[in-house]
């Protein structure tokens, strides 16, 4: 089985490959693992989608719409729950969440021990590697705010609430060739960090209060979140390739 991340495909064939991947597990998954009667002969290898929404604590309709590749939202819990239930691998689980979550398409890599740790600081040969670095310790933070919310500790990302404490912040108001910040790019780039840093604020205290339901909402594109996380990606993109 394919394992590798989305990056930029379209999405309708992000849906296909997330109905593809959960009907593949679904199949590969025992009743007998989870203690499930088993009348005659099944008529299906594995475990029904009607089993499956059961342990999963969720309906049986929205469970076949989103494994037939359905526009549909999901949040981060209930794709915890979903890769428990089909007991995926932590490679199979970052699968499962790139595919489901539109703004994770393009994590790279997304492991349950990422971590972005304020004062770390960013540094490459070229100015081209070191917008790569950044990208890829924005995403890095996605995942870790994705976590954090999961296993419930938000407490966890109070470090990082400062924009000008975490990497990418470090890098733009202090280790950057000061010749670079006179510049459109420097500016849109900053404005996109500090906006996705404030989305940030909103979600830390939603979890801190324990309002799961809202801050399911407020990661879950369409969202403020969503959207400022994908206008920093892009800020930087543009910056990363404008001729210097």
């Amino acid at each position: 089985m394919n394992l590798s991340p989305t990056g930029a495909a379209p999405e309708q064939s992000r849906r296909t490959r997330l109905a593809e991947f959960l009907k593949a597990k679904r199949a590969q998954a025992q009743p007998a693992d989870f203690e499930l009667p088993v009348f005659g002969r099944r008529r299906v290898r594995g475990l029904r989608r009607e089993e499956v929404a059961l342990l999963a604590g969720m309906s049986v309709t929205w469970y076949t719409q989103l494994e037939s590749g359905a526009p549909i939202t999901v949040s981060p819990a209930l794709l915890q729950r979903l890769a428990a239930v089909l007991r995926l691998s932590a490679l199979e689980r970052a699968l499962l969440f790139s595919l489901a979550i539109e703004e994770m398409g393009v994590v790279s890599s997304v492991l349950a021990n990422v971590s972005v740790l304020p004062g770390t600081r960013i540094a490459a040969e070229t100015f081209a590697d070191e917008v790569v670095l950044v990208l890829h310790t924005h995403r890095s933070l996605k995942t870790q705010i994705y976590s954090a919310l999961v296993h419930e500790s938000a407490s966890g990302l109070r470090p990082l609430l400062d924009e000008q404490q975490c990497p990418i912040g470090i890098w733009l108001h202090d280790d950057l060739d000061p010749a670079r910040r006179h510049s459109p790019h420097y500016e849109a780039a900053a404005r996109a960090h500090t906006a996705f840093h404030h989305e940030i604020h909103r979600v830390v205290e939603a979890g801190l209060a324990g309002a799961s339901a809202c801050v399911e909402q407020l990661v879950a594109a369409p969202s403020s979140y969503a959207a400022t996380s994908r206008e920093l990606e892009h800020a930087f993109s543009r910056w990363g390739s404008a001729p210097h």
